[in-house]
């Protein structure tokens, strides 16, 4: 039987010790009105590292030399239609000034400092930045 699952690639854009994160509008189809971090779906012939910058110039209009891109963890999330892998890469050097690209698929970017980050965020994205905040590299987490 094949396994089939999707690939995520994830930006944690670091100015200090604050994180761009957007905030997913109410016509979302997953994770209405929950903070996430910056990125999507890997495409075709796309690398996690291509398709971080990539998505971090479409959701924030920075522009990042691949580089840049510091891995810092990888997560795996069980599951039936959702099941996925998501990279999250650090970055802390971009050309441009990170802003909202999307407003009609998020309604803010919103600086938070990992100590303070905010209640309603994805519970995969959370759990994976506290994990980050320990030096843990890999997770896995139950369907949700």
């Amino acid at each position: 039987m094949n396994h089939m699952m999707a690939p995520y690639a994830l930006v944690m854009l670091r100015k200090g010790a604050k994180i761009a994160m957007v905030l997913r509008g109410p016509t979302m189809k997953f994770g209405a009105n929950l903070y996430g971090l910056i990125g999507g779906a890997v495409e075709k012939n796309e690398t996690f590292r291509e398709a971080a910058v990539r998505e971090a110039f479409e959701e924030a209009g920075v522009t990042i030399d691949p580089q840049d891109l510091h891995f810092v963890h990888i997560f795996y999330r069980k599951g039936t239609a959702n099941e996925l892998v998501a990279c999250i890469f650090a970055c802390d050097v971009w050309q441009g000034e990170a802003y909202n690209k999307e407003p009609d698929r998020h309604t803010a970017l919103t600086w938070f400092a990992l100590d303070a980050l905010p209640e309603n965020i994805l519970p995969a994205h959370g759990g994976a930045l506290r994990l980050i905040a320990q030096g843990v590299a890999y997770s896995e987490q139950a369907p949700g």
